[in-house]
């Protein structure tokens, strides 16, 4: 999961326009890890992959810096709120090394990964479905395309090939995560314990949201909050969801069908939320709120921008047997994730490594070049 989380992060940061000057062969060998070999290519998409996780730490840390000397919203600065172009990375230390010398270190230690999954593999501890490997290879390819990679790592040097290769690697990471912590594994986390966290962590609800329109005035805004206040006596008083939320779209039954799945949610129309702090797609600024009602209560909850109100009302998450299926896989990882990383860097810590110098040199994180992000950004904005 660390590999894969960390490749589908840098596919989703499309800041990662960058390009290195060097020429390099690509198939020649950048280092030997344990007696295997890791061509130009692998560990420069690593190393890509690395200085991405590396300035987003920095950025992370930075913020939270910045938010702590914070007296108030008016007493930040241009300089505390500079953006990250501004950032010079290379001026910073991380785990007490240099910027630079903690991004080839954590390339290593990711190509050390790459060839544990190797021994994985070879040693039939872990194997993919035919299905597995075309939905990795469908996945790599649609980053490739739809997110710029085909930009962003064939100018440096890395073709779909290499990076289907390296997307290839997080499925063979998530099948040990899986043979591990999973229903029969040798450290399988107990059911109980997932829908205990399932409980703490999530909240299922009804969802209505409406935004101010510009210039509202305080009467505007207080005539919406009435409207979503008629609502929620409605749904309080035991009317139907469905129709509620047909009136508040201005649906008709033509315009408005749904086709139950088998494997899906009883109702399409409840909303999982989760912690706004957490890293899930279901993070919300109202969890806290939501989580403190009881199964059944209604509450109009303003956005944190001031920008419009959303009427919630709480649902029992037990009621559908779907979600703790659906979050299992999920909350493994919550659980886990650490302590798996930390295992898999303990069983990698002691492999030989011998660097091939010449290759090695020729992708001297320093020569990354950020400035194709201007033109990238100028092109977009061009083209928008």
């Amino acid at each position: 999961m660390k590999i894969f989380k960390k490749i589908v992060s840098a596919a989703l940061t499309v800041a990662m326009l960058l390009t290195l000057s060097a020429c390099h062969g690509k198939d020649e060998v950048a280092v030997t890890i344990d007696g295997r070999d890791i061509k130009s290519a692998l560990y420069l998409n690593a190393l890509i992959d690395c200085d991405s996780e590396a300035r987003s730490r920095v950025d992370e840390e930075t913020a939270a810096e910045t938010e702590k000397n914070e007296t108030s919203e008016e007493t930040k600065t241009s300089e505390e709120t500079k953006t990250s172009e501004e950032t010079d990375y290379y001026s910073k230390t991380l785990d007490g090394l240099s910027f630079a010398e903690y991004v080839k270190n954590k390339a290593i230690e990711r190509c050390k990964e790459y060839v544990f999954y190797q021994k994985l593999v070879d040693d039939k501890v872990i194997s993919l479905t035919d299905d597995e490997k075309s939905e990795a290879e469908y996945s790599a390819e649609y980053y490739w395309t739809n997110y710029g990679y085909s930009y962003l790592y064939e100018a440096n040097g890395v073709s779909l090939e290499t990076y289907k290769n390296a997307f290839l690697y997080s499925y063979y990471s998530n099948a040990y995560f899986k043979s591990l912590y999973g229903e029969g594994g040798e450290k399988e986390v107990a059911k109980k314990d997932i829908k205990a966290h399932m409980l703490d962590n999530y909240a299922l609800a009804y969802t209505l949201s409406a935004t101010y329109e510009d210039g509202s005035t305080d009467e505007e805004k207080e005539a919406l909050k009435t409207k979503l206040e008629g609502y929620a006596k409605r749904l309080k008083d035991g009317e139907e969801f469905e129709k509620i939320y047909m009136e508040f779209n201005g649906l008709t039954e033509e315009d408005h069908t749904h086709t139950e799945k088998e494997d899906g949610p009883k109702d399409e129309h409840a909303t999982l939320l989760a912690d706004k702090d957490s890293d899930s797609q279901f993070a919300s600024e109202d969890f806290d709120e939501v989580y403190e009602m009881k199964v059944g209560n209604t509450k109009i909850i303003e956005s944190e921008d001031g920008t419009g109100l959303t009427l919630y009302m709480r649902l029992d998450i037990n009621s559908d047997a779907y979600y703790l299926t659906y979050l299992t896989d999920t909350i493994l990882y919550e659980l886990k994730e650490e302590e798996f990383d930390d295992f898999v860097a303990g069983k990698t810590e002691k492999y030989t490594v011998e660097e091939n110098g010449f290759a090695i040199n020729r992708f001297d994180v320093e020569d990354i070049d950020y400035s194709v992000l201007q033109e990238a950004y100028a092109a977009a904005n061009t083209a928008a």
